[in-house]
């Protein structure tokens, strides 16, 4: 893989509709497409980490867990990057100790729109890529990459004009532009990577 390439992650894996997105199912036709990497939401519910964005208490009966995600990765042997979001501000270890024990060869990516988090990794692990998932960068955002936190700001995408700092050395991944038309746009400014629901449509 080319280091000046635009990955093309997939936003909560591939999926037809908020049904199934964040499922083992979407995240395996995103393998089978053949993705640069793979975009998980993960949260811990009681004592365990599962796979759900939304934070609202309500949890499937047959909802896969982190463990099965690691699980699916490792028996297909994707080799793409795992970008992996953790929703809250608890967690952060037991998602650290979970990913270490299964020794997994993938790039890896830990991030979240919490700053207790990021800090909580930095302190586990000197060198594991961190990303601050921001709407725009803020004063936190500045804070953390002048503390070592974090190596990346994860963006949305309509604030696109902040690919200037790149030349500055800050590595930015811009999330969900699901047309053709900005994902084009953002390829043309280089950044770093694209995290969208139409990744199997744009590779």
């Amino acid at each position: 893989m080319s280091v000046n390439k635009t990955l093309i992650i997939a936003h909560r894996g591939t999926h037809r509709d908020r049904g199934d997105e964040n499922t083992l199912i979407a995240f395996q036709r995103a393998i089978a497409a053949g993705v640069d990497g793979l975009e998980v939401d993960v949260q811990l519910y009681g004592n365990r980490l599962i796979l759900k964005h939304d934070q609202d208490g309500v949890v499937p009966a047959d909802v896969a867990t982190f463990g099965d995600f690691l699980a699916l990765v490792a028996t297909s042997q994707y080799q793409g990057l795992l970008l992996i979001e953790l929703k809250g501000r608890v967690g952060a270890e037991q998602l650290y100790r979970e990913l270490q024990a299964k020794q997994l060869p993938n790039a890896v990516m830990l991030q979240s729109f919490q700053e207790l988090p990021l800090r909580k990794w930095r302190r586990l692990d000197a060198n594991v890529p961190i990303g601050y998932l921001r709407h725009v960068p803020n004063m936190v955002s500045w804070r953390l990459w002048r503390d070592g936190i974090i190596q990346q700001v994860n963006l949305d995408y309509r604030y696109w004009y902040l690919a200037w700092l790149r030349p500055f050395g800050v590595k930015t991944y811009w999330w969900t532009p699901n047309t053709r038309g900005w994902t084009t746009l953002l390829r043309m400014l280089s950044v770093r990577g694209i995290i969208t629901d139409i990744a199997t449509k744009i590779l």
